[in-house]
């Protein structure tokens, strides 16, 4: 059985989703294929990226990296061309001027070479704001003197009925520097906490993901950790502090998103490439004739902001 894998570079920073298409497949024959990822919100440009299928042993170096700059890469609005859409370079291609818009359907068709044309149909689901979202921190101090600090949070939302919908909650951490904010973590993670684990579908990657099949129509509260353990040493006062600010966002996303994601988290739980011996995953795909996942979601977004010490002294202390 061979493993084939993609890793698209890049994907998590631009698109604000982590898309990373991974394949793990017995294929049938050694035909390489197109590969489609994008993930469409209206707050960002349309953008996709285009590569190809590639065996793990094979050369993935910056000189070799499957990417595809010379494709055809056509975007509809139902049935109705709007843009070809131009290459921006590592395999992007986007229309700087054209935001998608909630509820309307988009298909992507590519073309390239000799390869099988491939397409793509999504859209946007739309926004379910967060009524509201208090934060709190725990400090403690371990057996050895470390000073740590654990910060929860409690979000709330209301849940449209008679629709299936489909969550994920994601943090972006910054802090403060010479008054501007700068990235710490384009993706922080956020974790269930004990009681509420159950509730959730997966954590892929940075983020949790859960559906509303409990929940239909109903006010949702729940709780959840976040930066779960910032570390200080030993227990002498310091002045030395960092204001870090924590963006999250509630995104409803589409079903084949969701799915894509899902499975994402199930093969980094079995240990993904790095895991010769676990059993070969299929990452779920929406593209015809090819691979890959043309995901949509809409997104609140809220935030807060934290002092917490820095120095050998009450680091991580609020």
């Amino acid at each position: 059985m061979k493993k084939i894998v993609l890793s698209l570079l890049f994907l998590s920073y631009i698109m604000l989703s982590g898309c990373v298409k991974i394949l793990n497949d017995e294929l049938k024959t050694k035909e390489t294929k197109l590969v489609l990822n994008a993930a469409i919100t209206p707050d960002s440009v349309f953008t996709v990226n285009v590569s190809h299928t590639s065996n793990i042993f094979e050369d993935e170096s910056a000189d070799n990296l499957p990417f595809i700059d010379s494709a055809k890469v056509l975007l509809f609005e139902g049935d109705n061309l709007l843009y070809q859409l131009q290459n921006t370079g590592y395999g992007f291609y986007s229309n700087p001027g054209f935001y998608p818009q909630t509820g309307k359907q988009y298909k992507v068709t590519v073309s390239y070479g000799t390869y099988h044309d491939i397409e793509s149909v999504a859209s946007i689901p739309p926004k379910v704001p967060i009524v509201s979202l208090d934060t709190s921190s725990v400090f403690t101090t371990d057996e050895y003197g470390n000073n740590i600090t654990n910060f929860f949070g409690e979000i709330t939302y209301n849940d449209p009925p008679g629709v299936a919908n489909y969550y994920q909650l994601s943090c972006v951490l910054y802090n403060y520097y010479n008054d501007s904010l700068v990235y710490v973590d384009p993706q922080s993670s956020v974790w269930p906490t004990d009681e509420n684990e159950r509730f959730f579908d997966s954590q892929s990657g940075s983020s949790l993901l859960w559906s509303d099949k409990l929940t239909d129509g109903k006010q949702v509260t729940f709780k959840f950790i976040f930066l779960y353990a910032y570390y200080g040493y030993n227990k002498m006062a310091t002045d030395d502090k960092q204001t870090y600010k924590f963006e999250f966002h509630l995104k409803s996303i589409t079903k084949s998103y969701f799915t894509y994601l899902k499975s994402l988290g199930v093969y980094w739980e079995t240990g993904g490439s790095d895991n010769p011996f676990s059993e070969p995953v299929v990452i779920y795909s929406n593209v015809d004739n090819g691979y890959g996942i043309l995901g949509a979601y809409n997104s609140d977004t809220i935030s807060v902001s934290y002092t917490v010490s820095t120095g050998e002294g009450e680091g991580g202390k609020p």
